[in-house]
């Protein structure tokens, strides 16, 4: 909350008085704001879900309620609200499905095949198991994946649902419906191991899903190229593929080892987040020094955190892309920038609204001065997916740095 002194300072409407708080109060904590301001109103209401008039930032993310038909749940930062608003209608869209005629005639016809399957699991599991595996050589690639290749995030699911086909039928419906089937979303989870895993029938519910729904599920975003690539990939390969193609990936770039080896077992990331983290670096190919990215990232101890990482690194890649070539990345004051060709060091922050903390002027001053000691730097610039808060950008501004708002649109970020 904001001191007494600071809510006389905008309340009074004063610009004399207003100047003299700010500077007997140079800085700024937690704030509450108005939903209804920050959002457009699809995202505010829609036919399964409304957004609390009321949200906190803790100084960098918004921290929002979402009441749905299927319970409420608390989400941080704007980029996930909109992906879980995408799961709720999904949802719904999935529980419309199940009850249409549709449905039923694709279970239907599709039972038999399933339950004679299902009985020679029971009936002898060992070599049900083996005969649906091909290719010795990654069934040895793919075990020590499992075993050792890293933790697995709580939304992989366990290893008996994989050994069962869940995860791969939790996987088909997601897909279908143009969703993260890691998503850390508690609505859409429910009903993903509802549809894939109750009662073994997770091959059976695929069969009539992909019956009632007609040329694609409604819900789905529309992607091209390098985005519906990546969805393509989450679709085909298991959790253990996509580890060894993230390592294959790391060495690629240049990243050690024992690094690689950290990041990969950083079970806080889902295996989406960490292989879009790995392709964003891949694509910025003539960049040197992301293994220091994958060193930073490998610290991320918190669901949200790993989220903000995953679209970090796509802002330098868009950045890359985009505005200006990277030369590199540079660690500053303990957080990684980026080093155009031109000279100019840029710092991208996926943020809804930063706000002047007491921390971020300590940070901003102490990589402010090791800017300094570097030579050739011909300008500095800070990019946020939100915006700032009037003194945040106004104190920015004031050591040198170009302020741009609102980059998500023109980087071209992805939906989620």
């Amino acid at each position: 909350m904001k001191s007494f002194s600071s809510k006389l300072c905008i309340s009074s409407g004063l610009v004399l008085i207003t100047l003299t708080c700010l500077a007997a109060q140079p800085y700024e904590s937690t704030a509450t704001l108005n939903t209804s301001k920050i959002l457009p109103p699809d995202l505010m209401l829609g036919p399964h879900h409304k957004i609390d008039e009321t949200v906190t930032n803790d100084g960098y993310l918004n921290n929002y309620t979402i009441h749905s038909e299927y319970g409420d749940v608390q989400v941080t930062s704007t980029a996930k609200l909109r992906k879980y608003i995408r799961e709720i209608a999904a949802v719904a869209e999935m529980k419309k499905i199940q009850s249409s005629d549709e449905f039923a005639k694709g279970m239907t016809e599709k039972a038999g095949a399933v339950v004679e399957g299902a009985e020679s699991l029971i009936s002898d599991p060992v070599g049900t198991v083996s005969s649906t595996v091909s290719g010795v050589g990654k069934l040895f690639s793919r075990a020590g994946e499992n075993l050792a290749g890293g933790s697995r995030s709580e939304a992989e699911g366990s290893r008996m649902a994989s050994l069962l086909g869940y995860e791969k039928a939790k996987r088909d419906i997601g897909y279908k419906f143009g969703v993260d089937v890691y998503s850390d979303n508690k609505i859409l989870q429910d009903e993903l191991n509802n549809l894939s895993g109750a009662s073994g029938t997770g091959t059976l519910v695929m069969s009539g899903l992909l019956m009632a729904v007609p040329g694609g599920a409604g819900v789905a975003v529309s992607v091209t190229g390098g985005t519906e690539l990546m969805e393509g990939v989450m679709h085909d390969k298991a959790p253990a593929d996509l580890r060894k193609i993230n390592r294959e990936k790391l060495a690629a770039m240049g990243v050690t080892q024992d690094v690689a080896d950290i990041f990969i077992a950083n079970g806080i990331y889902t295996p989406r987040e960490q292989t879009y983290l790995v392709e964003a670096l891949a694509g910025m190919k003539n960049t040197a020094n992301r293994g220091e990215y994958i060193k930073f990232a490998t610290l991320t101890d918190n669901p949200d955190i790993a989220y903000f990482r995953q679209r970090q690194a796509q802002m330098y890649e868009a950045y890359d892309r985009i505005v200006e070539p990277v030369d590199s990345f540079v660690i500053l004051g303990g957080i990684t920038t980026a080093r155009t060709k031109s000279g100019k060091i840029v710092f991208n922050v996926p943020l809804d609204y930063m706000l002047w903390t007491k921390h971020l002027a300590a940070l901003a001053d102490t990589i402010n001065h090791q800017v300094s000691l570097m030579e050739g730097i011909s300008g500095k610039e800070i990019l946020v997916t939100g915006t700032m808060s009037p003194l945040a950008k106004e104190s920015i501004e004031k050591m040198g740095w170009t302020v741009r708002e609102k980059t998500e649109k023109k980087l071209s970020l992805p939906a989620f």
